[in-house]
């Protein structure tokens, strides 16, 4: 195989850990922190109710990421929170 016919694509760090972390998951672009999210919801009387953990990022190769804390929000919050942000101009 030719290897000058492979064309190589760059990727940044931030999709490289995307990549690594899965579609659960939301980093945080400053800090070694990311949002975990899980698959399933609870439908209850008050919305449908989302866990997700708060989870740092080891500092050393080869040890796990630790959970700071767990929180359990409704989609409908998370929604108007992000509908209410506007970027600086």
């Amino acid at each position: 195989m030719d290897n000058n016919k492979i064309k190589q694509f760059p990727i940044t760090y931030s999709q490289r850990r995307k990549n690594s972390l899965g579609p659960l998951h939301v980093e945080c672009q400053i800090s070694g922190r990311y949002l975990k999210f899980y698959k399933n919801t609870s439908m209850l009387q008050g919305g449908e109710f989302i866990t997700l953990d708060v989870m740092a990022t080891p500092t050393e190769d080869g040890k796990a990421s630790k959970k700071i804390c767990q929180m359990i929000v409704t989609r409908e919050d998370l929604i108007e929170a992000l509908n209410n942000i506007t970027p600086k101009e």
